[in-house]
């Protein structure tokens, strides 16, 4: 039987807060007024799917007029993981990027556990790691569990969750195959809208030919 023999609790190796919580309903602002991005899980959610990547650009999220102090601000780099949904549902974790300069700061709402990494593990390694299958199940069958079907995640979950941390050079090469999985799985994704597209052209055509 297989050992892993670099077990670490995800306490260890990274602290784990809460996102802020919004008193108020949150409306997009104006670009006239839009001074920072908030995250929320129906955009994260979108852009995941969309994506087929756990990388999330920020510059991609919708965008407030926000008030509040600086401290709730999340940087790049940081790791978010949905604090709450369905059992059995949907609990992928998500690498924050800011691929455009001079993107504006970050708000994250209270929707999701905000996760940074320790010095002995990269924060790309780390959201690959809560994406595996087998703390994915753990997370939406169980993991804080509140009845009527709903999981609900607070920071003390990082007590439970182990994680294997190899040397920072294997996190490195797994990032790095993990990376060429994505961009191929992008590319199938876009080579089969097009052959979607091409045979409804297809079946147009035929039909006018009938006519």
């Amino acid at each position: 039987m297989l050992q892993y023999t670099n077990m670490k609790v995800l306490s260890e190796v990274a602290s784990i807060r809460t996102g802020y919580t919004f008193r108020e309903k949150i409306e997009d602002a104006a670009l006239s007024k839009a001074n920072a991005h908030i995250a929320q899980i129906k955009d994260v959610r979108l852009i995941a799917e969309t994506t087929s990547s756990m990388s999330l650009n920020i510059s991609q999220l919708p965008t407030i007029e926000w008030q509040g102090k600086d401290k709730a601000i999340v940087p790049p780099g940081s790791v978010l993981l949905p604090s709450r949904g369905s059992r059995g549902g949907y609990f992928k974790a998500s690498y924050l990027i800011d691929n455009n300069k001079g993107t504006l700061p970050l708000i994250v709402t209270s929707q999701f556990l905000v996760i940074t990494a320790n010095d002995c593990v990269l924060p790309e390694f780390l959201c690959w790691s809560l994406n595996q299958p087998q703390i994915q199940f753990w997370l939406s069958e169980g993991a804080g569990s509140q009845g009527s079907g709903m999981v609900m995640l607070k920071t003390n979950v990082g007590n439970d969750i182990k994680i294997n941390i190899p040397s920072i050079e294997v996190q490195k090469k797994i990032i790095n195959i993990n990376q060429l999985w994505e961009k191929e799985q992008e590319l199938n994704t876009r080579l089969q809208a097009n052959r979607e597209m091409m045979l409804k052209g297809m079946y147009q055509k035929l039909l006018n030919e009938n006519n």
